[in-house]
């Protein structure tokens, strides 16, 4: 039996960038770019596992917009069902993250330069395209 893991991202904009994050050497997927954001935990609403998430992640609020891009991708055993939903910092823009060694604003062309986490590429595909 293959397990689905409900994910959410937000894809932050600051004028022509969008936010990528690299996972930190020794978590899961380290050294690969990702859209930041986690696991929706039982009884959770996406936007809430978002605003959470960001929190713990990026110490950032924020607030929560449409939804962009929502797809099902197997890794492994797993299939992650990623939604990715736009995000705007309130306040402060992060700087550091709990689960990242780096934090980059970069171009919707430069996205492809960077080597994602399997889960995040429809979204990657579907920026660099629009």
């Amino acid at each position: 039996m293959t397990t689905t893991i409900q994910v959410v991202a937000g894809v932050a904009s600051q004028g022509d960038t969008v936010l990528a994050c690299r996972r930190a050497p020794g978590r899961a997927s380290g050294g690969l770019w990702e859209f930041p954001g986690g696991k929706v935990e039982p009884g959770e609403r996406p936007q809430d596992a978002l605003t959470r998430e960001l929190y713990e992640e990026l110490d950032a609020d924020v607030s929560v917009g449409a939804l962009l891009d929502r797809s099902t991708v197997p890794v492994g055993d797993l299939v992650i069902d990623l939604a990715c939903y736009e995000v705007t910092f309130r306040g402060t823009v992060p700087t550091h993250s709990t689960d990242h060694d780096e934090l980059r604003w970069v171009t919707r062309q430069q996205l492809g330069e960077l080597d994602w986490a399997t889960p995040d590429l429809p979204m990657v595909r579907r920026l660099t395209t629009s």
